[in-house]
């Protein structure tokens, strides 16, 4: 199944790249030349010692252009001088650094709605009126060794807000929507020793957008981390991580898939790929546990697929109140030692819906959650880490045990904490059409939309895969209905059948009820009307501003109710943007 989606993806995305229409405003077109997407390697606040990977973070060249026909066509090629070019600091907002404006809206798009175009007339009061879809080009420049021979070498874009282009050494790679999932290229064939050049090109809007109508400020540009891979020609292209708990909890058998990869040529031998998995069990005993698994050959330019499992007794089992994780170290090996590894966790836990009633581990729990976007009043879309943490600490302080990535997947790092810290996370895709009405058939039920759909249910799943604060795959927020939210929902089931399903506009696929923002008495009729399924409300107490009443007749009802899994406050924090004090005269 997994194999099948992915063929889809190639074959209408390399059909649809010709078709006489801007890549940026086709539906069918979401990415040329980008790799398929994958687990985080390793984890994120690992990075700096992986040294595999060489961060591009830091200060760029910069030009803005209001629209598409007077922006700096040329800009990607060797020759043209970005000498007299401003300065920006990536990962960012261009608004955030003086460029354009920012824009908040609740559901209404910032641009004239004329799916898939962006480019139409809107209203004169529109900022995109004369601003009709602004461009934003950034250069840069990173180093390759001159011995360093033999390797491979991919740009991975953690982020970039809506659409984007990107050349290296004058040499066009690639292109790229889905605005908060991953872009990555292989860019082998276009780095040489030395010196090298790397241009992208940022649309403000694209078809994307149309999906991307979420309740919050409108902004752009590289938003997240931009960092070079370098690596051997066989390495681990993914791997997933899974623990499947025994009836009693007295054992877990531990499950690693492997998909390594030989880019090379060649036909290779005698390589190893090993596990290695430490901790303490319940009885606070240390263990170690050791799989591996021998690579007797690889094909030139193929990939394959190995399994490694084992019995862990008396396992610590992982909660948000006790987030017990063992440490995991993925080691590819050949004659001459070490060829790549990579660190994670893994944390063992069981979610399952009985009925009406959700349990964790066994017992029914209560979810008391809250709605987060990723924000800050100077930086915008990119949280920086002490933001990040302080705002993990603080749900602590508050009893909050549950986080809905409101409506889109977070930053990697943030799936790490929160399996450090213990929160049970819905993990959201970026997929919401509210402009064009909840339940809507315009994007909902149409099939030019099913391959971007697909895609954000694809670029959640495979990224954040191996997270076991991750209970939830939720399919978006305030969408439409019809093919495209079932092929979500079957995609989603395909890849990952270990966790629950979730959709606030689809009821007949999730398996949770959802309803927001009900009266308490209300909830207590409905919860009871709906005996199938457990009850859920993804927001419910407004919390913006100085609000937030009634919270105890909630709680309340929720708390008497065993089907009712809890709710989700909208939201964190006011969404702010920081402004200079004007001096008084």
């Amino acid at each position: 199944m997994k194999r099948n989606i992915v063929s889809l993806f190639l074959f209408i995305t390399i059909s649809a790249s010709g078709q006489n229409m801007p890549d940026w405003e086709n539906p069918a077109v979401i990415g040329i030349n980008k790799e398929e997407y994958h687990a985080t390697l390793t984890l994120p606040s690992g990075k700096s010692k992986c040294e595999e990977i060489v961060s591009l973070d830091g200060i760029w060249k910069f030009n803005w252009s209001p629209q598409p026909d007077i922006r700096p066509v040329d800009f990607y090629k060797n020759d043209f001088s970005v000498a007299n070019w401003d300065d920006i600091v990536v990962p960012g907002n261009w608004q955030m650094q003086g460029y354009g404006m920012p824009i908040y809206s609740n559901w209404t798009y910032p641009f004239k709605k004329d799916q898939p175009r962006v480019m139409s007339e809107p209203p004169k009061e529109y900022f995109s009126y004369k601003n009709r879809n602004p461009v934003g080009s950034y250069v840069t420049t990173f180093q390759i060794p001159p011995g360093e021979r033999d390797k491979r070498y991919y740009l991975h874009f953690a982020g970039v807000e809506s659409a984007m282009y990107v050349w290296v050494n004058g040499e066009k790679v690639g292109y790229s929507q889905n605005s908060m999932s991953p872009a990555e290229f292989d860019v082998t064939s276009y780095v040489k020793p030395g010196e090298n050049r790397l241009a992208v090109e940022v649309y403000r809007w694209s078809d994307g957008s149309y999906l991307e109508d979420q309740d919050m400020w409108r902004l752009s540009g590289i938003f997240r981390s931009v960092d070079l891979w370098i690596r051997p020609q066989i390495h681990i292209k993914d791997y997933t991580l899974t623990a499947e708990l025994s009836d009693n909890f007295a054992s877990a058998k531990v499950d690693m898939k492997v998909w390594l990869r030989n880019q090379s040529a060649k036909k290779v031998k005698n390589y190893e790929i090993e596990v290695l998995l430490k901790g303490r069990d319940n009885r606070g005993k240390k263990v170690e546990y050791k799989m591996a698994a021998p690579v007797k050959s690889l094909s030139p330019r193929s990939v394959n697929i190995f399994d490694l499992s084992c019995v862990l007794e008396n396992p610590k089992l992982w909660s948000a109140e006790i987030p017990n994780l063992y440490d995991v170290k993925i080691v590819l090996r050949n004659k001459k030692g070490v060829q790549e590894q990579f660190s994670n966790h893994l944390g063992i836990r069981r979610m399952e819906v009985r009925g009406e009633v959700f349990y964790f581990n066994g017992k029914p729990i209560k979810m008391k959650g809250v709605n987060r976007h990723e924000h800050h009043p100077r930086t915008g879309r990119f949280v920086d880490r002490a933001t990040l943490e302080t705002d993990l600490r603080l749900m602590k302080q508050a009893n909050i045990n549950m986080i809905r990535t409101s409506h889109y997947p977070d930053d990697p790092l943030f799936y790490e904490l929160c399996d450090i810290y213990g929160f049970y996370v819905m993990d959201e895709a970026n997929q919401e059409s509210h402009d064009y009405g909840l339940r809507n058939k315009e994007l909902g039920d149409n099939p030019d939309w099913t391959l971007a759909h697909i895609d954000r249910a694809v670029s959640l799943v495979q990224r954040d895969k191996n997270h076991p604060c991750v209970l939830f795959w939720s399919l978006g927020n305030e969408g439409g209905h019809g093919i495209n939210s079932l092929a979500m929902a079957d995609t989603v089931r395909a890849l990952d059948s270990t966790r629950i399903v979730f959709s606030d506009t689809d009821r007949e696929i999730s398996d949770i009820y959802d309803d927001g923002y009900l009266h308490p008495d209300r909830l207590r009729e409905l919860a009871r009307e709906v005996n199938d399924k457990p009850f859920f409300m993804r927001e419910y107490a407004h919390a913006m501003g100085n609000s937030l009443g009634n919270f105890k007749e909630y709680w309340d009802v929720i708390e008497t109710d065993k089907s009712i899994l809890g709710g989700a406050i909208w939201e964190w924090a006011n969404h702010g943007i920081a402004k200079k004090k004007m001096a008084h005269l």
